[in-house]
């Protein structure tokens, strides 16, 4: 079963690549626990969009005829939770982070070079030019340090940039200068011009980017957040930029989407805004879906599958 309100971009693919395999299609969620039921697929590879979305999704994890569900994405936090020991979840993490690293650093330059305060004096005509200072030698801290964070951490060095990294085992990565653990993080801040986050949400990291966070932070450092909306506290961000604390933000994810009018994020004059789109290269849901194929061979053959998502239940330790 393939639960996505845009099945004709994928499921005729799917149907030509396993032509023995009956592949039905639900674009509506409404309906989604009736047809779980009537149709008890072994199967289900679900999509959530910030336009397809609703607590129904859950119902793919707890239908008693599903052993292994698929997301097309790298969030899987609308599944939780579910029982490991008789339904098998998989993600898909790492497809679509090249190009996810590839909007954060553009984001990166773009603010840093002040690209954007042009674009506005466009319309005026203004011919008013300034200095800024280069990537080469500003420090990044990458928080999160997992598939997206690591790309990031790799187009950071081409900048000649000095990486530090955050993440819960601490292990070293080519592209990081000195990696570090969570509990780091309140030190790591003030020596930060760049701060960009790749980490997951959950009790450790919700608002993790509060009020003292941000005061930690240095008064010209730029925040990126490309994660999760709820990672950052949004009216402790907010009230910081009407203070004049940060150069500049790039926000693509907000705890509340789409982000309401009555945000005061929206008037921010060093914030970009963009919805929810960071990692929307052409394709994107074709990519995920050719990864659920490599899988489903391997689920046929009786083989490990990959991309296994362990619940945070079920794991050791933070994160």
């Amino acid at each position: 079963m393939v639960v996505y309100d845009q099945p004709e971009a994928i499921a005729p693919a799917l149907r030509a690549r396993f032509p023995r395999l009956s592949i039905s299609v639900v674009g509506n969620l409404d309906v989604l626990p009736a047809r779980l039921a009537a149709e008890e697929p072994d199967v289900v590879l679900v999509y959530k969009t910030s336009t397809f979305a609703g607590p129904n999704h859950h119902a793919t994890v707890t239908c008693p005829s599903v052993r292994w569900v698929h997301v097309g994405g790298s969030g899987y936090e609308h599944l939780l939770p579910w029982d490991p020991a008789r339904v098998t979840v998989t993600n898909s993490v790492g497809v679509l982070a090249p190009f996810l690293a590839e909007t954060v650093m553009a984001a990166i330059a773009s603010l840093n070079a002040g690209l954007f305060a042009y674009r506005d004096m466009q319309p005026t005509r203004a011919w008013r030019s300034a200095d800024f200072r280069p990537l080469r030698d500003q420090t990044l801290l990458v928080v999160g340090v997992g598939a997206i964070g690591g790309r990031v951490a790799d187009l950071a060095k081409a900048f000649s940039m000095r990486v530090l990294g955050v993440r819960s085992s601490a292990a070293p990565h080519p592209s990081v200068d000195a990696m570090h653990d969570l509990a780091a993080l309140p030190d790591l801040l003030p020596k930060a011009d760049v701060v960009s986050l790749h980490v997951r949400l959950g009790p450790a990291t919700r608002h993790l980017i509060d009020g003292p966070a941000l005061a930690a932070m240095k008064a010209d450092a730029m925040l990126i957040n490309t994660s999760r909306g709820a990672v950052i506290d949004e009216t402790a961000l907010a009230a910081a930029l009407a203070a004049g604390r940060l150069r500049a933000a790039y926000l693509d994810v907000f705890e509340t989407e789409p982000l309401p009018p009555t945000s005061p994020l929206w008037s921010c004059p060093r914030v970009l805004i963009t919805p929810h789109c960071s990692d929307q290269v052409i394709g994107w849901a074709t990519r995920f879906a050719d990864l659920f194929a490599d899988n489903l061979e391997r689920w046929m053959a009786g083989q490990p599958l990959r991309n296994v998502v362990v619940p945070p239940s079920e794991r050791l330790g933070v994160g």
